[in-house]
């Protein structure tokens, strides 16, 4: 995995979040139109779930799995920042905090940081050049 790649991760993970909570968002809002089934004769108990338990149990669920992906996601950028730190140039490492950790769009990094564009992509592959890939054993984005 090259420096880039690496430092990408938390974008995509990021964006994974976000479809969930969409996902999760959609199926709240649904939720309140699924509706019981009521018969006038009690059947006996049955084992398969009614459309309300099963609208609760995939909200839960989805709750679990963003939560879960959050805490990844809080890990893998102290990991990220670890690496980035590790640059030892501090225009170097604001230009990378700024595009793998918030997010920022090269325009924006431009604007903040005062400089062309093209001296940011010039910076960026200078920075990049600079990032040492730690060893993982597991990949964030897959």
């Amino acid at each position: 995995m090259n420096a880039k790649e690496y430092l990408s991760q938390a974008w995509y993970l990021d964006k994974r979040i976000k479809t969930k909570e969409r996902q999760l968002d959609w199926l709240r809002s649904h939720a309140v139109y699924v509706s019981p089934r009521l018969s006038e004769v009690p059947k006996a108990p049955s084992i398969k779930r009614s459309p309300v338990e099963e609208a609760v149990v995939r909200i839960m669920e989805l709750e679990t799995e963003i939560n879960n992906s959050i805490a990844q996601l809080m890990q893998l950028k102290q990991e990220i920042g670890r690496a980035i730190r590790s640059v030892n140039s501090m225009e170097c490492e604001t230009l990378l905090e700024m595009r793998y950790l918030t997010f920022l769009g090269w325009d924006q990094i431009a604007s903040q940081l005062n400089y062309s564009q093209d001296y940011i992509y010039h910076l960026h592959r200078k920075a990049l050049g600079l990032v040492r890939v730690p060893f993982i054993s597991t990949s964030y984005t897959s």
